[in-house]
């Protein structure tokens, strides 16, 4: 009989990419509110200031909402507009997401193979809900997709895996973890003992503190011949 894997898979830089869709919402709302202020901003420490948001924000409890809010106020100086217009930051997002979300080259063929193969599989992301569940409908991905916002817990920590775990009721032995993020990812998920397969497209160093992945791939071609020669080995 063929394996019974079960496979999780991150999502962002994985599967799919956004195409700086929070960074390009963010600045332009920004500027809307500043003219609306007749505001002049540093245009560089605002930029700034959102890519170190949004790259620590998937690894860390600091909330979108109240970073939009103090971001928009900081730089605009828009006192109560800039708080209308946090809250409807994440409404924007989610409006601006099919202009921007993309698939990885040969992402749908792999979650293809997953459903033809019946593989069980599902995403693991961190990030805000609904934009995640956004982002895999936009891919055509049609399985569970765990947020991290909504099951509160951030990967690399033991429960966002755990999720999984009892989700399909398997041990953490039997499922396989895809993802581009070396700590994150692999580290997390080989901490719980699920068999790790780094996603490393762009050519990255490994860290030398995070244990070793089990698998390295660079491209979702390569992805989809491991996952069918793991399935295909007896179970």
């Amino acid at each position: 009989m063929p394996s019974d894997i079960v496979v999780s898979l991150d999502l962002d830089d994985t599967f799919v990419t956004d195409n700086r869709l929070e960074r390009t919402v963010a600045l332009a709302r920004l500027d809307a509110l500043a003219a609306e202020h007749d505001t002049r901003y540093d245009r560089a420490a605002a930029e700034f200031s959102i890519d170190e948001f949004l790259t620590s924000e998937r690894d860390t409890d600091r909330g979108t909402d109240t970073f939009i809010a103090w971001f928009y106020e900081r730089f605009a100086r828009a006192g109560r507009s800039a708080v209308n217009a946090a809250n409807g930051y994440r409404a924007a997002v989610l409006a601006a997401a099919a202009d921007h979300i993309t698939a990885i080259p040969g992402a749908c063929e792999t979650l293809a193979e997953l459903e033809r193969l019946t593989i069980p599989h599902a995403m693991l992301t961190n990030g805000w809900s609904p934009l995640q569940e956004e982002k895999a409908r936009l891919i055509g991905f049609q399985g569970p997709v765990f947020v991290s916002e909504r099951i509160g817990a951030r990967k690399p920590a033991p429960a966002a895996f755990a999720r999984l775990s009892e989700h399909f009721v398997v041990p953490f032995e039997q499922i396989w973890h895809v993802g581009d993020n070396a700590r994150a990812d692999c580290g997390g998920a080989k901490g719980v003992g699920i068999t790790t397969v780094w996603f490393d497209r762009q050519g990255e160093t490994y860290p030398r503190d995070v244990p070793a992945p089990d698998y390295v791939v660079h491209s979702q071609a390569e992805l989809l011949a491991l996952l069918r020669e793991a399935y295909a080995k007896p179970g």
